[in-house]
């Protein structure tokens, strides 16, 4: 098999050239592929869409075409291969088509239908606005006096039947008006759903991509032959439901992929594969520098003032003030960021066991990745400081030889569903902690304690700051639990402040954990009905008449 691309081969440039010597041989022919598409590779943004089709080949030179294709095709992308060993493949040309009409027909007959049901429409506007005036007419009837029927061309003798024609004409048109009303009703909710699906498969593309290949067959002979194209308006993502059976301290996490797709062409019954691999327009690795330090003479203050002052007014900004502190900021570039399962390192494809058909629609549709299952730990961890709620999590190792990436996660405990989360990727040999809501069997109190606060020294005044906290746990469960209890002491970035660890508050298990300082883990086993104490107790001290910051630092997964 032969396949050329948009970009030359030189082979494809040696058929070419056989081509052009042996036209003699054969009438030159534009020969029509009616490709459907068959296979789709979607990636997390784009998709790889692959059309086949079967075509009869005479002997000679012609031309092989492809029609009405989606206008967004990446010429760099398109390949055209055929199954046969006796037709030659050589130049591949692409042209737009302006189509007289949008190039999507199931946007053309929803266009169509919206347009028929707004003549619908106006077409009851219409029998209400006649009906309308009919009862103007018959007002003004009503309102001439019997006794000057005369002038209004009325026999007193016909008057009785006058009469009745108007209330028997009165009552057709307010009922027609009520029966047009109800009509306009009707029309008006099919107009918003019509317009609605529009809204879900609109391209309001008028172009189509026509792809024109040369080829060369000896002799003649029917071939398959394929062409394939990336698309934009389609994508995937990760979505996980993950079930916890407490009693058992088993999960199963079971994965799904949520499939989108818009390219204004439907895909019917084709092989679906979902791909983890990650194009990018710019692959190489980032090129590094030099880094030069040197010093140079600070600048006068009022240099340094004017300077800013200038910049800042051109900018529309306030002027600082000549006693404010000044600092000159240097900003530097920085690049911006950018089923059965066959996998390497680096990549993994997902192949949907049966064939599938996804509608243009952009409507989200979930198709069954795997499953596994995991026998888990289940531990209560508590942060005080954001809230006084026990939260139960189950801890792993995942073991599998595949990563499972980051996505959404759908969460079960023991059969009701609790929530939605965030997850990050599962990667092998890494433990994971997975949520799964408050535990409403563990309590917890926190209690401020005495403390003592104020100034001490003669010469050098200093303020000290005391926190004392109590936090009792209690275990309504009818076994053990595990619970962790993560809170922090701050820490010192000036040498002025001096924080004092109390007597009497409880030693953590883990200090600084995961490497961000002042954040302490306690690590406890509460029997049923058991009750734990952790104290707080901690002193800031700092130099009086100057003000304590505070500043939050990265937070603890």
């Amino acid at each position: 098999m032969l396949n050329c691309a948009v970009v030359a081969d030189p082979r494809c440039l040696l058929a070419a050239v056989a081509m052009s010597l042996a036209a003699a041989a054969g009438t030159a022919a534009d020969l029509a592929a009616d490709a459907h598409i068959d296979r789709v590779t979607v990636y997390r943004q784009g998709a790889v869409v692959t059309r086949v089709a079967e075509v009869a080949v005479p002997a000679g030179t012609h031309r092989l075409v492809f029609r009405g294709l989606p206008a967004d095709v990446d010429p760099k992308t398109l390949q055209v291969s055929a199954g046969n060993a006796g037709l030659q493949l050589g130049g591949v040309e692409v042209a737009r088509i302006n189509e007289a009409n949008f190039v999507s027909e199931p946007e053309r007959d929803l266009r169509r239908r919206i347009e028929e049901t707004g003549d619908q429409k106006a077409s009851l506007k219409d029998e209400i606005a006649t009906a309308q005036n009919q009862l103007k007419l018959l007002d003004s009837l009503a309102a001439n006096p019997a006794g000057e029927t005369s002038k209004a061309g009325i026999d007193a003798a016909n008057l009785a039947a006058v009469l009745g024609t108007m209330g028997t004409s009165e009552s057709a048109a307010r009922r027609r008006i009520r029966e047009a009303n109800a009509q306009l009703r009707t029309v008006d909710r099919q107009l918003e759903r019509l317009q609605a699906d529009l809204s879900k498969i609109a391209t309001t593309s008028k172009q189509s991509t026509e792809v024109r290949a040369t080829i060369l067959a000896n002799a003649p002979l029917t071939t398959g032959v394929a062409i394939s194209y990336k698309i934009t308006s389609a994508g995937w993502d990760w979505i996980y439901q993950a079930r916890l059976d407490t009693a058992r301290k088993h999960l199963v996490l079971d994965r799904q992929g949520s499939v989108t797709q818009g390219s204004g062409e439907d895909w019917t019954n084709v092989e679906l594969t979902l791909t983890t691999a990650l194009p990018a327009g710019d692959l190489e690795t980032p090129a590094l520098g030099s880094l030069f330090l040197d010093l140079r003479a600070p600048e006068p203050p009022r240099a340094v003032a004017q300077k800013f002052g200038n910049s800042a007014r051109a900018a529309g900004a306030p002027t600082p003030s000549a006693n404010a502190d000044l600092q000159e900021m240097v900003l530097t570039g920085a690049r911006r960021q950018g089923a059965e399962a066959t996998a390497t390192d680096y990549v993994a494809d997902y192949h949907v066991p049966s064939r599938v058909s996804l509608l243009a629609d952009r409507q989200a549709r979930l198709f069954p990745i795997g499953e596994n299952a995991f026998d888990v730990g289940l531990v209560a961890r508590i942060v005080p400081g954001a809230d006084h709620a026990a939260h139960l999590e189950a801890v792993f190792k995942y073991s599998e030889p595949l990563p499972i990436e980051a996505g959404q996660l759908e969460l079960y405990r023991d059969g009701a569903y609790v929530g939605e989360a965030d997850t990050e990727a599962f990667l092998p040999g890494a433990d994971v902690r997975m949520p799964f809501g408050v535990d409403e069997r563990i309590r917890v109190s926190v209690r401020d304690e005495a403390a003592q606060s104020g100034q001490k020294g003669l010469l050098s005044r200093q303020v000290v700051n005391e926190t004392r906290q109590r936090i009792d746990i209690t275990n309504y469960h009818p076994i053990a639990i595990p619970v962790e209890v993560l809170d922090r002491i701050p820490v010192s970035r000036n040498a002025d402040v001096h924080v004092e660890i109390l007597k009497g508050a409880t030693d953590p298990s883990m200090k600084d954990l995961d490497g961000k300082a002042g954040v302490w883990l306690w690590k406890l086993e509460l029997a049923p009905q058991q009750t734990v104490t952790i104290h707080r107790a901690y002193a800031v001290e700092y130099p009086a008449g100057r003000l304590l910051q505070e500043t939050n630092g990265p937070a603890v997964p």
